[in-house]
Protein backbone atom coordinates (compact mmCIF):
# COMPACT_ATOMS: atom_id res chain seq x y z
CA UNK A 1 0.00 0.00 0.00
CA UNK A 2 1.53 3.31 -1.10
CA UNK A 3 0.95 6.38 1.06
CA UNK A 4 -0.54 9.50 -0.44
CA UNK A 5 2.03 12.19 -1.29
CA UNK A 6 2.29 15.51 0.50
CA UNK A 7 -0.57 17.70 -0.73
CA UNK A 8 -0.42 19.30 -4.17
CA UNK A 9 -2.10 22.69 -3.88
CA UNK A 10 -3.94 24.71 -6.54
CA UNK A 11 -1.51 27.56 -7.03
CA UNK A 12 -2.19 29.31 -10.31
CA UNK A 13 -3.62 29.06 -13.81
CA UNK A 14 -2.46 29.06 -17.41
CA UNK A 15 -4.61 29.91 -20.41
CA UNK A 16 -3.79 27.88 -23.53
CA UNK A 17 -5.38 29.62 -26.51
CA UNK A 18 -5.09 29.69 -30.31
CA UNK A 19 -5.26 33.52 -30.44
CA UNK A 20 -2.99 34.99 -27.81
CA UNK A 21 -3.44 38.61 -28.92
CA UNK A 22 -7.25 38.36 -28.78
CA UNK A 23 -7.08 36.73 -25.34
CA UNK A 24 -4.77 39.44 -24.03
CA UNK A 25 -7.19 42.12 -25.20
CA UNK A 26 -10.26 40.35 -23.78
CA UNK A 27 -8.87 39.84 -20.29
CA UNK A 28 -7.26 43.29 -20.20
CA UNK A 29 -10.69 44.82 -20.82
CA UNK A 30 -12.55 42.41 -18.55
CA UNK A 31 -10.22 42.03 -15.56
CA UNK A 32 -7.82 44.93 -16.01
CA UNK A 33 -4.80 42.74 -16.70
CA UNK A 34 -1.45 44.04 -17.86
CA UNK A 35 1.25 41.87 -19.38
CA UNK A 36 4.99 41.24 -19.27
CA UNK A 37 7.45 38.49 -20.06
CA UNK A 38 7.19 35.58 -17.57
CA UNK A 39 9.62 35.77 -14.67
CA UNK A 40 10.48 33.45 -11.82
CA UNK A 41 12.01 30.04 -11.24
CA UNK A 42 9.62 28.07 -13.45
CA UNK A 43 10.48 27.97 -17.17
CA UNK A 44 7.72 29.34 -19.38
CA UNK A 45 6.56 27.64 -22.57
CA UNK A 46 7.49 29.24 -25.88
CA UNK A 47 5.52 32.39 -26.58
CA UNK A 48 4.03 32.62 -23.08
CA UNK A 49 3.19 35.91 -21.42
CA UNK A 50 2.51 36.73 -17.78
CA UNK A 51 -0.65 38.58 -16.70
CA UNK A 52 -0.78 40.93 -13.73
CA UNK A 53 -3.74 42.37 -11.81
CA UNK A 54 -2.88 45.48 -9.86
CA UNK A 55 0.80 44.68 -10.31
CA UNK A 56 0.46 41.22 -8.74
CA UNK A 57 0.88 38.00 -10.81
CA UNK A 58 -2.50 36.64 -11.90
CA UNK A 59 -1.98 34.06 -14.67
CA UNK A 60 0.09 32.95 -17.62
CA UNK A 61 -1.13 32.85 -21.21
CA UNK A 62 0.41 30.69 -23.89
CA UNK A 63 -0.27 29.98 -27.55
CA UNK A 64 -1.77 26.54 -28.23
CA UNK A 65 -3.96 24.75 -30.73
CA UNK A 66 -7.73 24.92 -30.26
CA UNK A 67 -9.72 24.31 -28.16
CA UNK A 68 -8.81 27.08 -25.75
CA UNK A 69 -8.79 26.11 -22.09
CA UNK A 70 -7.80 27.24 -18.63
CA UNK A 71 -5.36 24.90 -16.87
CA UNK A 72 -5.22 24.86 -13.09
CA UNK A 73 -1.62 24.50 -11.95
CA UNK A 74 -0.96 22.45 -8.80
CA UNK A 75 2.17 23.20 -6.81
CA UNK A 76 3.91 20.28 -5.11
CA UNK A 77 7.03 19.97 -3.04
CA UNK A 78 7.74 16.57 -4.60
CA UNK A 79 6.42 16.53 -8.16
CA UNK A 80 7.69 13.03 -8.90
CA UNK A 81 5.86 11.58 -5.90
CA UNK A 82 2.63 13.23 -7.07
CA UNK A 83 3.15 12.00 -10.64
CA UNK A 84 3.73 8.47 -9.40
CA UNK A 85 0.66 8.57 -7.16
CA UNK A 86 -1.47 9.99 -10.00
CA UNK A 87 -0.28 7.25 -12.32
CA UNK A 88 -1.13 4.55 -9.77
CA UNK A 89 -4.58 6.13 -9.48
CA UNK A 90 -5.27 5.84 -13.21
CA UNK A 91 -4.06 9.19 -14.57
CA UNK A 92 -2.34 9.60 -17.94
CA UNK A 93 0.88 11.59 -17.69
CA UNK A 94 2.16 13.86 -20.46
CA UNK A 95 5.12 15.87 -19.26
CA UNK A 96 3.82 18.22 -16.58
CA UNK A 97 0.24 17.70 -17.81
CA UNK A 98 -1.81 15.16 -15.86
CA UNK A 99 -5.05 13.78 -17.30
CA UNK A 100 -7.06 12.17 -14.53
CA UNK A 101 -9.30 9.11 -15.08
CA UNK A 102 -12.47 11.21 -14.68
CA UNK A 103 -11.94 13.50 -17.66
CA UNK A 104 -10.22 16.38 -15.89
CA UNK A 105 -6.69 17.68 -16.33
CA UNK A 106 -4.19 19.80 -14.43
CA UNK A 107 -0.56 20.82 -14.56
CA UNK A 108 2.08 20.11 -11.95
CA UNK A 109 4.70 22.60 -10.84
CA UNK A 110 7.55 22.12 -8.41
CA UNK A 111 7.63 24.35 -5.36
CA UNK A 112 5.23 25.93 -2.92
CA UNK A 113 4.68 29.40 -4.46
CA UNK A 114 0.96 30.12 -4.91
CA UNK A 115 -0.75 32.99 -6.71
CA UNK A 116 -2.09 35.34 -4.06
CA UNK A 117 -5.90 35.64 -4.19
CA UNK A 118 -7.32 39.09 -4.82
CA UNK A 119 -9.16 41.28 -7.35
CA UNK A 120 -8.67 40.04 -10.90
CA UNK A 121 -6.71 37.03 -9.68
CA UNK A 122 -7.53 33.36 -9.05
CA UNK A 123 -9.21 33.28 -5.65
CA UNK A 124 -10.79 29.83 -5.55
CA UNK A 125 -10.66 26.53 -7.44
CA UNK A 126 -13.27 23.79 -7.77
CA UNK A 127 -13.29 20.38 -9.34
CA UNK A 128 -16.48 19.82 -11.38
CA UNK A 129 -17.59 16.20 -11.79
CA UNK A 130 -20.50 13.84 -12.31
CA UNK A 131 -18.68 11.14 -10.30
CA UNK A 132 -18.02 12.77 -6.91
CA UNK A 133 -17.02 9.63 -5.00
CA UNK A 134 -14.46 8.67 -7.66
CA UNK A 135 -13.15 12.24 -7.77
CA UNK A 136 -12.75 12.35 -3.99
CA UNK A 137 -10.86 9.06 -4.05
CA UNK A 138 -8.49 10.26 -6.80
CA UNK A 139 -7.76 13.57 -5.11
CA UNK A 140 -7.02 11.85 -1.81
CA UNK A 141 -4.82 9.13 -3.30
CA UNK A 142 -3.03 11.22 -5.95
CA UNK A 143 -2.94 14.73 -4.51
CA UNK A 144 -3.23 14.25 -0.76
CA UNK A 145 -6.44 16.34 -0.67
CA UNK A 146 -9.23 15.00 1.53
CA UNK A 147 -12.88 15.72 0.79
CA UNK A 148 -15.01 17.03 3.65
CA UNK A 149 -18.68 17.98 3.50
CA UNK A 150 -19.20 21.45 5.03
CA UNK A 151 -21.07 21.51 8.36
CA UNK A 152 -24.80 21.86 7.86
CA UNK A 153 -24.73 20.82 4.19
CA UNK A 154 -27.86 18.88 3.19
CA UNK A 155 -25.86 16.28 1.24
CA UNK A 156 -22.40 15.59 -0.19
CA UNK A 157 -22.98 17.23 -3.57
CA UNK A 158 -20.46 19.87 -2.51
CA UNK A 159 -17.29 19.14 -0.57
CA UNK A 160 -14.23 21.06 0.49
CA UNK A 161 -10.83 19.63 -0.41
CA UNK A 162 -8.58 19.89 2.62
CA UNK A 163 -4.80 19.97 2.97
CA UNK A 164 -3.61 19.63 6.57
CA UNK A 165 -7.17 20.34 7.65
CA UNK A 166 -7.39 23.62 5.69
CA UNK A 167 -9.75 24.14 2.71
CA UNK A 168 -7.75 24.75 -0.47
CA UNK A 169 -10.39 23.97 -3.12
CA UNK A 170 -13.89 22.62 -3.60
CA UNK A 171 -15.51 19.69 -5.35
CA UNK A 172 -18.91 20.11 -6.98
CA UNK A 173 -21.14 17.27 -8.17
CA UNK A 174 -22.60 18.76 -11.34
CA UNK A 175 -26.40 18.49 -11.51
CA UNK A 176 -27.83 17.63 -14.96
CA UNK A 177 -28.42 21.24 -16.12
CA UNK A 178 -24.84 22.30 -15.30
CA UNK A 179 -23.30 19.05 -16.55
CA UNK A 180 -24.34 20.05 -20.05
CA UNK A 181 -22.83 23.52 -19.75
CA UNK A 182 -19.61 23.21 -17.75
CA UNK A 183 -16.67 20.94 -18.51
CA UNK A 184 -15.52 18.22 -16.15
CA UNK A 185 -12.38 19.10 -14.25
CA UNK A 186 -10.80 22.07 -12.51
CA UNK A 187 -12.54 25.45 -12.63
CA UNK A 188 -10.80 28.70 -11.76
CA UNK A 189 -12.69 31.50 -9.98
CA UNK A 190 -11.42 35.06 -10.56
CA UNK A 191 -12.36 37.55 -7.85
CA UNK A 192 -14.29 40.62 -9.03
CA UNK A 193 -16.27 43.34 -7.28
CA UNK A 194 -19.45 42.91 -9.34
CA UNK A 195 -20.06 39.57 -11.13
CA UNK A 196 -23.23 40.94 -12.77
CA UNK A 197 -21.31 43.81 -14.36
CA UNK A 198 -18.47 41.53 -15.48
CA UNK A 199 -20.91 39.03 -16.98
CA UNK A 200 -22.54 41.78 -19.03
CA UNK A 201 -19.24 43.23 -20.21
CA UNK A 202 -17.87 39.79 -21.11
CA UNK A 203 -20.71 39.29 -23.58
CA UNK A 204 -20.07 42.71 -25.08
CA UNK A 205 -16.43 41.70 -25.58
CA UNK A 206 -17.33 38.52 -27.47
CA UNK A 207 -17.54 36.09 -24.56
CA UNK A 208 -20.50 33.89 -23.63
CA UNK A 209 -22.54 33.69 -20.44
CA UNK A 210 -22.87 30.02 -19.43
CA UNK A 211 -24.38 30.33 -15.95
CA UNK A 212 -26.03 33.66 -15.06
CA UNK A 213 -24.97 35.46 -11.88
CA UNK A 214 -26.32 33.79 -8.75
CA UNK A 215 -25.63 33.56 -5.04
CA UNK A 216 -23.99 30.41 -3.66
CA UNK A 217 -22.42 29.54 -0.32
CA UNK A 218 -19.02 30.87 -1.38
CA UNK A 219 -20.29 34.18 -2.80
CA UNK A 220 -21.93 35.53 -5.95
CA UNK A 221 -20.74 33.80 -9.12
CA UNK A 222 -21.19 33.69 -12.89
CA UNK A 223 -19.68 31.16 -15.30
CA UNK A 224 -18.35 32.51 -18.61
CA UNK A 225 -16.49 31.45 -21.74
CA UNK A 226 -14.02 33.77 -23.45
CA UNK A 227 -14.24 34.37 -27.23
CA UNK A 228 -12.11 31.27 -27.93
CA UNK A 229 -14.21 29.07 -25.63
CA UNK A 230 -12.06 28.84 -22.48
CA UNK A 231 -14.40 28.49 -19.47
CA UNK A 232 -13.91 30.32 -16.18
CA UNK A 233 -15.96 31.71 -13.30
CA UNK A 234 -15.99 35.12 -11.67
CA UNK A 235 -16.82 35.45 -7.99
CA UNK A 236 -17.47 38.11 -5.40
CA UNK A 237 -16.39 36.07 -2.38
CA UNK A 238 -18.79 35.86 0.53
CA UNK A 239 -17.68 37.84 3.60
CA UNK A 240 -15.62 35.83 6.06
CA UNK A 241 -17.57 34.75 9.17
CA UNK A 242 -17.23 37.17 12.04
Amino acid sequence: MNASPAPALPGGVTLATPDLDAARAFYADLLGWTYAAPAGPHPARAGATAAYAGGTPAAELEPAAAPARWWTVLAAGDVEAVRAAAGRSGARLDGDDVHDPLGGSFRLRAGTDLVAPGPGRPSWYEYMTTAPADADRFHADALGLRASTPPGAPDDSYALLLAAGRPVAGRLALPPPLAGLLPTGWMVYFAVADPDDVAGRAQGLGGRLLVPPRDVATGRVAALADPAGAVFTVIRPAPAPA
